[in-house]
């Protein structure tokens, strides 16, 4: 590829990559703020228990954001490079398997890359886990009759 059709490529990928995470170079202030008397009055919510696989999900939790960007970027480069590849085979009229060698390659190391984040990430007490304001230790949202519930403020939990 040339150095301007690879520029061009990078481009047309970084634009996309920003307009679908939403980058801006100045902060946006949220418009949709809750009442806090809409807000419930107390929500319970129970300790971790120990030796789960919740410590890799909160290590990488700060970079999910960058991490799926990254995914994403590679996708699209992926994408540029199964095209590149096929047009090559079809200037030349005739199939050629070097052509298809390392994109093929990268296509399985995403994959797997992106198999492995994933699980490592989405541990079950993902979507539960929570951090309770003046508490230490990790906390999960459960149920009001679950074994060893606390009920706190409802603004003192923060996701």
């Amino acid at each position: 590829m040339k150095p301007t059709m690879l520029f061009s490529v990078v481009l047309i990928t970084a634009i996309i990559l920003a307009s679908s995470f939403g980058l801006h170079i100045m902060p946006i202030d949220s418009i949709y703020k809750l009442s806090t008397d809409v807000a419930a009055n107390a929500l319970y919510v129970c300790p971790v228990a120990d030796n789960t696989w919740d410590s890799i999900s909160h290590a990488l939790r700060p970079g999910v954001f960058y991490i799926n960007m990254f995914f994403f970027f590679a996708l699209m480069l992926l994408v540029f490079s199964w095209g590149w590849a096929l047009y090559q085979n079809l200037l030349k009229d005739s199939f050629k398997q070097d052509a298809f060698k390392n994109v093929w390659g990268f296509t399985k190391m995403l994959f797997w890359s992106a198999v492995i984040i994933t699980i490592l990430v989405l541990t079950p007490n993902h979507y539960k886990s929570v951090h309770v304001q003046g508490a230490k230790g990790e906390w999960i949202l459960c149920e009001s009759n679950s074994p060893g519930a606390i009920p706190v403020r409802a603004n003192a939990v923060k996701r």
